[in-house]
């Protein structure tokens, strides 16, 4: 498999214009909409190896669960404000849907081998959880969304770089940036967070930088629903949507269209999302999980569409569709839902998905 697709499978950072949002419905709303990407000052080195990436675990054994909630969720201590990071182990006796494996930090001694493929995102610890960066809104983009900037939850350290042992990784608020940590209003704390703060641009004036950080390890998704429902609230929220072919995301085009989605095609569409289950595509001694498939990865098929979603509360989420059914969230790699192609392809094909 290609370096560049890897690195697409764990998502990359890439700058977006995004003009004249159009619609769900035959009805067009315009109005322009920006995103750009704002990289952190610092980043963590990840160990990418498909599935194989040690689970979280707490103090009595038991996994950390993503949806828990309180002071102590997923093995946080109280007294020493540590966490337990297990060494080794997956689950394997899950019946249906997918285990996204927590993230582990690598040995330095491992840090260029020509077996390990790693790459750098930003994170936060927060409850027990890492939490790895999403969406950035900066300047105008930034204040459209600031009314989403919840309670404040705590200081992130900016203490972990790729040299960093797994004690320091391991503590509550470890990140790979400093900042104000907030929950995130209209999503659950166990899900998302951001980081509020003022940064300073090419004409050196203070503007709002709002980054989000969504917890997308460590947890188990059966359903589509797990994810694109209970906690992105696509099928309810979703204002506009554009599309954006696979040729013009991949060399950071601009030309980014309205998507004219019929709103029954739209919704057949996510209710059978939210009913089919999630797979792992990762399959790195033979072909992905489809055995017709000519491509060695899924990432290698470039028959692929991106869609760009623009919620009610001005946040934006991207989804990218492959040609077989296969419906996944950017930032979550290997692990998609598939559904039956008489239902995705009238989708896929009105936003610029080919065969």
């Amino acid at each position: 498999m290609k370096e560049h697709d890897l690195l697409e499978a764990v998502g990359g950072i890439n700058v977006k214009f995004i003009n004249n949002a159009g619609k769900v419905n035959t009805k067009k709303k315009h109005g322009y909409i920006k995103w750009i990407s704002a990289v952190a000052a610092v980043f963590c080195l990840i160990v990418v190896t498909g599935t194989v990436i040690p689970k979280m675990i707490d103090h009595d054994g038991n996994i950390g669960d993503n949806l828990q909630s309180g002071n102590n969720a997923a093995g946080v201590e109280n007294t020493d404000n540590k966490i337990d990071v297990a060494q080794n182990g997956l689950i394997d006796d899950v019946v249906e849907g997918v285990f996204v494996p927590a993230i582990e930090l690598p040995e330095p001694s491992d840090i260029g081998t020509q077996d390990m493929v790693a790459d750098m995102i930003g994170l936060i610890v927060y409850q027990g959880h890492i939490y790895t960066q999403t969406e950035n809104y900066f300047g105008e983009d930034a204040q459209r969304i600031e009314s989403l900037v919840g309670n404040h939850l705590g200081t992130a350290k900016g203490n972990i770089e790729e040299w960093s042992s797994q004690d320091e990784y391991a503590t509550e608020f470890a990140s790979t940036i400093s900042g104000e940590v907030y929950a995130v209003n209209g999503y659950d704390d166990s899900f998302r967070i951001c980081i509020r703060s003022e940064v300073e641009d090419e004409n050196h004036n203070r503007v709002l930088w709002i980054e989000f950080y969504d917890c997308l390890n460590g947890i188990t998704l059966t359903t589509g629903r797990d994810l694109f429902e209970e906690r992105l609230h696509i099928n309810e929220r979703t204002e506009t949507v554009q599309w954006q072919s696979h040729k013009d995301w991949d060399y950071g085009g601009e030309n980014v269209r309205n998507a004219d989605i019929d709103e029954n095609v739209w919704n057949e569409f996510w209710d059978t999302v939210n009913d089919c289950t999630f797979i792992d595509t990762w399959n790195p001694d033979n072909q992905m999980s489809d055995p017709t498939s000519n491509h060695e990865s899924i990432y290698d098929n470039p028959n692929q569409t991106h869609l760009i979603l623009t919620m009610d509360d001005g946040s934006i989420v991207r989804i990218r569709l492959f040609e077989g059914g296969y419906v996944g969230y950017d930032h979550l790699g290997w692990y998609f839902v598939k559904i039956p192609e008489e239902i995705f392809n009238p989708l896929y094909e009105t936003c610029g998905g080919t065969h």
